[in-house]
């Protein structure tokens, strides 16, 4: 068991790139005990990592906020559609975590989620997210570190 952070995205619409940004900035830090993912577009990820002591996951959240804005919640804080799932390109963030959840033990789940400003094409994040780097990575290295362990997040 151990920790893992994992940023979900696509890199080329911007801001909603903003998780696989955030995992490849935390690859320059020394972190004992994490192994940082990048899952991309694909989700599916989660269902290979095994069992997970914290799960930390990175993604672009619309929340009604300004833009950079983040929150911190957990997936049974999300209010979900149902909807026919036709074949496993279906599924979603949500769909993987359970399938991992019934594979896998797995311990605290937490999502940072960012406001995105621009979700248009383009590899580069906005310039409100680029500014607010510093405070995401602080926010996944508290949640790495428990000192905030309970409520959202909005900062």
């Amino acid at each position: 068991m151990g920790k893992f952070v994992v940023g979900i995205g696509n890199v080329l619409l911007r801001d909603e790139g903003i998780g696989c940004h955030v995992v490849h900035a935390l690859e320059e830090s020394a972190l004992a005990d994490v192994e940082i993912i990048d899952g991309g577009t694909c989700p599916d990820v989660l269902q290979l990592l095994g069992d997970a002591d914290k799960l930390v996951i990175v993604d672009a959240v619309e929340g009604g906020g300004m833009p950079g804005q983040i929150y911190r919640f957990r997936p049974e804080d999300i209010t979900l559609e149902r909807k026919l799932v036709l074949s496993l390109h279906d599924t979603s963030l949500t769909d993987s975590l359970r399938l991992m959840q019934l594979w896998h033990n797995v311990g605290e789940t937490v999502i940072i989620g960012v406001e995105p400003r621009e979700l248009s094409w383009g590899l580069e994040l906005s310039p409100e997210l680029q500014e607010r780097m510093p405070q995401i990575i602080h926010a996944i290295l508290e949640e790495l570190n428990n000192t905030n362990p309970k409520g959202e997040m909005k900062c």
